[in-house]
């Protein structure tokens, strides 16, 4: 992961107008490496809503990535970077009208669905196009479940899959997401055994099936113990042998946090300090509207000042504090309970670390706080 350590040998801090985020290129091209190395075979196809950045997309493409996308906008981008159109599938479940049209206008050829109403835009916007099954699964190892919204349940997979077929599409695969940001290995292996049921049950129905894409939720270092990524290989390999012997499978990964989340820091700084009643309050230049919307989610991320960093056998020289962001709206609150100097003051760079991910991406610009600038490094 990129460190302080790095990111001040390689930014100025006197220069630097927070707040900032700063992504180390180098980690992006790591966990790559090790990403598309999960499975033998496997294509990974990074979730582009993670950090859209146009320097992060070209990068991922010149090492071989491919993309996941949601909408018109995003493909767009990707068009205009001549993102290949083998190299991008749709995988939400719920598209609109003009994402589907213009999908496939350019050639994509894989569409995620979980519903009898997607088949049906489908066959009329993207006839006799590859499609996939979303189908839900256990996800309450994650600290953000998904399955409320979407995934069909596995009762109802072969119907949805003999309709899409029946409508004149390919129904070629099956698609899960253990959740984001999921912390037990196994949640893997017990989707791969969902799975390997419905491959079964299609099969007998005449339906064969050869895609299995295993989403994202690959998780990424906050401030909760997280599963290595040798951990998840070796659930997920374990099962596709025991599930899965057929060596014509294409395996497919959507990440995204863990793809870019430990490659950034935001650099940002103290505008204001309190006293309020017995609570003592911090407000910084970065907040839940532009760069850490996540905090809402409960999201808890390592949150350090420069001035601590400086200083030795500096713990009885901190406080507790309450720490907000710089809108005017009282939910824009980053920490509870964070330990920061006891002189912390106007000014003092603080950094958000491991923060590479749906920050820059989730800035509304409310208040009229816009996202960090965004800064690279090798």
């Amino acid at each position: 992961m990129l460190t302080i350590e790095k990111l001040k040998q390689n930014i100025d801090l006197e220069t630097v107008t927070t707040p900032s985020l700063i992504i180390d290129k180098s980690e992006i091209i790591k966990r790559y490496e090790r990403l598309s190395n999960t499975i033998a075979g496997s294509q990974v196809f990074y979730a582009m809503k993670t950090n859209p950045h146009e320097e992060v997309l070209k990068l991922l493409l010149s090492l071989g990535s491919g993309f996941e996308i949601s909408s018109a906008a995003e493909l767009e981008k990707l068009i205009e970077l001549k993102v290949p159109a083998d190299k991008i599938i749709i995988g939400n479940p719920l598209k609109t009208p003009k994402m589907i049209k213009k999908a496939f206008e350019y050639g994509i050829n894989y569409f995620a669905f979980d519903s009898t109403f997607e088949i049906d835009k489908l066959s009329e916007l993207a006839p006799g196009t590859i499609v996939s099954l979303r189908v839900k699964v256990d996800d309450n190892n994650s600290d953000w479940p998904l399955s409320r919204k979407f995934g069909a349940d596995p009762i109802s997979a072969i119907d949805l899959l003999q309709y899409a077929k029946d409508k004149g599409l390919k129904p070629q695969g099956l698609t899960f997401h253990v959740g984001s940001q999921c912390l037990n290995p196994a949640s893997w292996s017990n989707a791969l055994l969902v799975m390997s049921e419905i491959f079964q049950r299609a099969k007998d129905k005449g339906i064969d099936l050869d895609i299995i894409n295993l989403g994202g939720g690959f998780p990424s270092q906050l401030c909760k113990p997280i599963p290595q990524l040798e951990e998840i290989k070796t659930s997920i390999n374990k099962s596709i042998s025991e599930y899965f012997p057929s060596k014509n499978i294409k395996y497919m990964i959507e990440p995204g946090r863990g793809m870019v989340g430990e490659a950034g820091i935001i650099i940002c700084s103290v505008i204001a300090r309190a006293n309020r009643g017995v609570e003592k309050w911090v407000s910084l230049d970065i907040g839940v509207y532009n760069g850490l919307f996540d905090a809402l989610e409960g999201v808890k991320w390592s949150i350090i000042s420069d001035k601590e960093l400086n200083r030795i056998n500096h713990k009885d020289q901190l406080d507790k504090f309450k720490v907000g962001g710089p809108t005017c709206d009282s939910i824009d609150v980053l920490a509870q309970d964070l330990y920061f100097p006891k002189d912390i003051t106007f000014g003092d760079i603080v950094y958000v670390l491991n923060a590479g991910a749906y920050t820059s991406t989730l800035s509304t610009g409310f208040n009229g706080f816009e996202a960090p600038e965004i800064i690279f490094i090798d």
